[in-house]
């Protein structure tokens, strides 16, 4: 029996693995049993988050939740990344040790992140994991609330097109990121899958949504059909 395929799944600036895999609900209902699901948790710790009954689904009210990052900027006479080393490092241990994946799916940060990794297994020159990475490229990318990185050396890489499917969703009231950035990354890929919705940052939990989601995912791994009574 083959093994089951498997994504990578990206959290946002200051979240965690296990926040966004509340947050992504609405795509593990895709995805079903079809495939493994691994939700790692950036190693950059900003602190601690106060997450709301509501948007956790706890009958127990709030939660306390580390908040982690896959890099940090600092604003002086000019933009420094700080600790994107470490998170690639961390990433490629997952790909090494984990992998092979499928695919990847990134929302916000991790929908940057995503597109850079992305693009080093794809063979970019310029900027590498750090460490040996034995991992083929993807087969698929899913980013949500996603923009170019227009950061020194990463120019370079991210600016070549890519070769990789990929589905973008971003919305059109989002007040975090500018929707022209998500639409300016979608454009680097080849025949890119665009769903916008009217909502602001975050993964759209609507029927619709998930029928995206299902067409885009069809060619890569086993979908089951769902009926969309809701």
């Amino acid at each position: 029996m083959s093994a089951k395929p498997k994504i990578l799944c990206l959290h946002g600036y200051a979240e965690n693995g296990e926040l966004f895999q509340i947050k992504s609900r609405n795509f593990r209902r895709v995805v079903g049993d079809n495939a493994e699901l691994v939700y790692p948790t950036a190693p950059i710790d900003v602190g601690i988050l106060r997450a709301t009954a509501e948007e956790l689904l706890s009958p127990n009210g709030g939660n306390d939740f580390r908040n982690f990052s896959w890099w940090w900027t600092k604003s002086a006479q000019r933009i420094e990344v700080r600790g994107l080393d470490k998170s690639l490092k961390a990433i490629a241990q997952i790909l090494n040790e984990q992998g092979p994946f499928d695919g990847i799916l990134g929302f916000s940060q991790g929908a940057c992140f995503a597109s850079l990794i992305c693009a080093l297994l794809e063979g970019r020159e310029g900027y590498d994991f750090g460490v040996p990475v034995d991992h083929p490229p993807l087969k698929f990318i899913m980013l949500s609330g996603g923009v170019v990185m227009e950061i020194g050396e990463l120019r370079k890489v991210l600016d070549t097109p890519f070769t990789t499917p990929s589905m973008h969703m971003m919305g059109t009231l989002d007040t975090v990121i500018d929707i022209k950035g998500s639409r300016e990354l979608a454009s680097r890929f080849p025949d890119p899958v665009i769903y916008e919705f009217v909502g602001g940052h975050f993964l759209p939990n609507t029927p619709h949504c998930r029928r995206a989601m299902r067409a885009f995912l069809k060619p890569f791994i086993p979908v089951d059909e769902e009926p969309e009574s809701n």
